[in-house]
């Protein structure tokens, strides 16, 4: 059970819960919709997140037997057909998921599916790839705030602009830690000032991220954005503290590729807490998406990422 779990990379599994959740309640303005379709939703993406997984585990088992051999399909503890199979089953299954909900939200996770293997079995590009990461989460993102477009009219929904710019300032974050995460693995060349300008571009993405306030209907209280300020402010630096004073390394690219992963929480907490001045149910998923940070910290000891 433990290599399935590793195969499937579940401690990831608090961050991708969390883009669905946070984007059903901006979708909302804040409100918590009534019914099964948030949590069917973050089941879907959980089955295509994690099924994604796997067939990228099954895509690099050639490579990561000369250099992680102690990883599932290497190790022999999850035999290759099982991985192939696991990783095409599961995304089919959260798009059939999504599907009892609505028609539209089948074919918006067909196209997350679609994002997710492509990178898995042909997306390897230096930039190629971490397009399709960011299209991923962003989208994830994006098709929880698009629950609200198969309801009917049940009160004030996300200003127009807000269903744009949160998914794509989303999706910009993850394409910065994505490139940093290429130099990470010595993919992407020298470090030389690439990285620093990855990391900053992700820190970049933190601090906007509550400007989107502005867009929202109604607007947030002044409590609330102040709020969402202090966490990204907060996360942004630490990340930029990361940031060498002099050469970078392997090592220290490491450290800051750990500090970006671990603030896609708070980013996610901070865009709910737009609403939490007039909203309790987004206090609550606020509150959720921070507590989800120890969590997944200590599923990473047992589980590892990546």
């Amino acid at each position: 059970m433990l290599a399935f779990a590793r195969l499937l990379r579940l401690s990831l599994a608090p961050s991708a819960a969390a883009d669905v959740v946070v984007g059903v309640l901006l979708g909302y303005a804040g409100r918590w919709p009534g019914g099964h379709a948030p949590w069917l939703l973050v089941g879907a993406s959980l089955l295509i997140y994690h099924g994604a997984m796997a067939l990228n585990d099954w895509a690099d088992r050639k490579e990561d037997a000369g250099t992680r051999p102690d990883r599932p399909i290497p190790s022999g503890a999850v035999s290759a057909p099982v991985a192939r199979t696991i990783g095409w089953t599961l995304p089919a299954m959260g798009v059939a998921l999504a599907g009892t909900i609505s028609w539209q939200l089948a074919v918006g996770y067909l196209l997350l599916g679609a994002c997710a293997l492509t990178y898995d079995l042909r997306g390897r590009g230096p930039l190629r790839g971490p397009i399709l990461l960011g299209l991923c989460r962003g989208g994830n993102l994006g098709l929880g705030m698009a629950l609200s477009w198969t309801e009917g009219d049940l009160g004030p929904g996300a200003a127009p602009l807000l269903y744009l710019s949160a998914p794509a300032l989303y999706a910009g974050y993850i394409l910065c830690v994505s490139l940093l995460g290429r130099l990470e693995d010595g993919e992407g060349g020298a470090l030389d000032q690439r990285a620093g300008r990855y990391v900053r571009g992700a820190a970049a993405a933190l601090f906007a991220a509550p400007a989107l306030g502005l867009l929202m209907t109604p607007t947030p209280t002044a409590g609330a954005w102040a709020a969402s300020s202090a966490l990204t402010v907060i996360s942004g630096l630490w990340l930029l503290n990361a940031i060498p004073t002099g050469p970078w390394s392997q090592a220290l690219v490491g450290k800051a590729m750990g500090r970006a992963l671990r603030s896609t929480l708070p980013f996610s907490a901070s865009l709910a807490l737009l609403h939490a001045g007039d909203s309790a149910p987004a206090r609550w998923v606020a509150l959720g998406v921070m507590a989800a940070v120890p969590l997944s910290h200590a599923l990473r000891r047992v589980l590892p990422p990546s």
